[in-house]
């Protein structure tokens, strides 16, 4: 019985150690990034572009729908759907690939920021 609840802890404190390097990685592409281009300068230059439509311009059922279909729990979280994010886990280790994706759409807009100020500038 002590084997199996020191392997339970070993295996929690390994998946802790995992996610704070994660969050480690990702705060330093995000710090890196916004300390190459100022976010100010970045949301200037993506306003020029001949493609872009301002927030207001688009219409609540076109809005409602991007939700209903990219993040269902989009108003019910502040960013991160942990149960989303969770559910793709397993699904990932279960298929033992990248099968799901768990992220809401703070994140991919945050992720399509990060990789386009990347992209533009370097």
């Amino acid at each position: 019985m002590k084997f199996i609840k020191r392997l339970i802890v070993t295996i929690l404190l390994i998946i802790i150690i995992v996610i704070c390097a994660i969050v480690y990685m990702g705060y330093n592409m995000y710090k890196d990034a916004i300390t190459k281009t100022a976010i100010s300068e970045r949301i200037e230059e993506i306003k020029k572009d001949e493609n872009y439509v301002c927030f207001n311009d688009i219409s609540d059922n076109f809005k409602n729908a991007i939700i209903a279909v990219e993040d269902h729990r989009f108003n019910s979280h502040n960013g991160i759907d942990f149960i989303t994010t969770t559910r793709s886990m397993l699904e990932n280790i279960k298929e033992k690939d990248i099968v799901a994706g768990g992220s809401t759409i703070t994140q991919q807009v945050r992720k399509t920021f990060i990789f386009y100020t990347r992209t533009t500038f370097y």
